[in-house]
C-alpha cells in the first residue's frame, strides 16, 4: 500500500522534480560564474579577505531562496490536487489509518527535498574547494543549514495551509507561516545561526505536526 501511495505522489510531482533539478543546475552554474568573476577581478587574497574580514557571503544572495522555493512548489503541486474537488477524501478512504496516509505523503515530499538539498550542498562544497579553504567552506555550511531547514519547514507549512478546509483559517495559517519562516532567513553574520539551529529544528518539528491537524479538520468537515 505504501509503495502505491509513493507512486501516486511521484505521478503528481515528477514534473516539478525535473524542474527543480534544472533550477538546481542553473543556480550551480550561476554560483560558479559569480565566484570566478569575483576571483578574476579581486584575486585570491582580496576575495578571501572579503569573506573572512568583511563577512561577505561565499554564495550569491539569490541562492538562499532556492530551498524555500523548492519546498513551496513541491507542496503546492503535491497537495493542491488533493484538495481540488475534495479528492483528499478518496485518499483518506484507503485501508490505512489516516495518520499513516498523511505521514507517507509528507515523508515522500521531505525525502525528495532532502535529496535535492544534499545534491545542492555537495555540488557547492566540492566545487568551491577549488576557490576557498576548508575553514571558509565550514562557514558556508553554517550559513546554508538554516536555509535548508527553512526549505523543509516551508514545505510542511504549505502542506498545512493546503490541507486546511476553511479559507479564513488558511489566511491565518499563511500569516503564521510567513512569521515562522522569517526566522530562517534573517540577515546575520556568518555562523551567528549556529547556536539558534536547535530552535529552528523545534519549529520544523512543530510544523511537521500541523498537516495532521488540518487533515483531521478536513475529514470531520470543519467549517470554522
Amino acid at each position: 500500500m505504501f509503495s502505491a501511495l509513493f507512486y501516486k505522489e511521484w505521478i503528481k510531482t515528477k514534473r516539478i522534480i525535473f524542474l527543480l533539478i534544472i533550477m538546481l543546475l542553473v543556480f550551480f552554474v550561476y554560483t560558479f560564474i559569480n565566484t570566478e568573476q569575483t576571483f578574476r577581478i579581486g584575486g585570491h587574497v582580496q576575495s578571501w579577505a572579503n569573506v573572512i574580514l568583511k563577512d561577505l557571503s561565499v554564495l550569491p544572495e539569490i541562492t538562499k531562496w532556492f530551498p524555500l522555493l523548492a519546498g513551496l512548489l513541491l507542496a503546492l503541486v503535491q497537495f493542491i490536487p488533493e484538495m481540488t474537488d475534495k479528492r483528499m477524501k478518496l485518499t483518506l478512504h484507503l485501508p490505512l489509518p489516516e495518520p499513516k496516509i498523511v505521514l507517507s505523503m509528507l515523508t515522500y515530499g521531505l525525502a525528495v527535498l532532502l535529496a535535492v538539498y544534499l545534491i545542492m550542498y555537495m555540488m557547492w562544497s566540492i566545487g568551491l574547494r577549488f576557490y576557498y579553504t576548508t575553514e571558509i567552506i565550514t562557514f558556508m555550511t553554517w550559513q546554508v543549514v538554516p536555509y535548508f531547514l527553512g526549505g523543509l519547514t516551508s514545505y510542511l507549512l504549505t502542506a498545512w495551509i493546503c490541507l486546511e478546509p476553511v479559507w479564513l483559517q488558511r489566511l491565518f495559517n499563511s500569516l503564521a507561516a510567513i512569521g515562522g519562516l522569517y526566522l530562517f532567513y534573517m540577515d546575520t553574520k556568518q555562523g551567528a545561526y549556529a547556536t539558534f539551529i536547535p530552535c529552528l529544528i523545534v519549529i520544523m518539528i512543530a510544523a511537521f505536526c500541523f498537516p495532521f491537524y488540518s487533515t483531521a479538520r478536513f475529514k470531520d468537515g470543519s467549517q470554522k
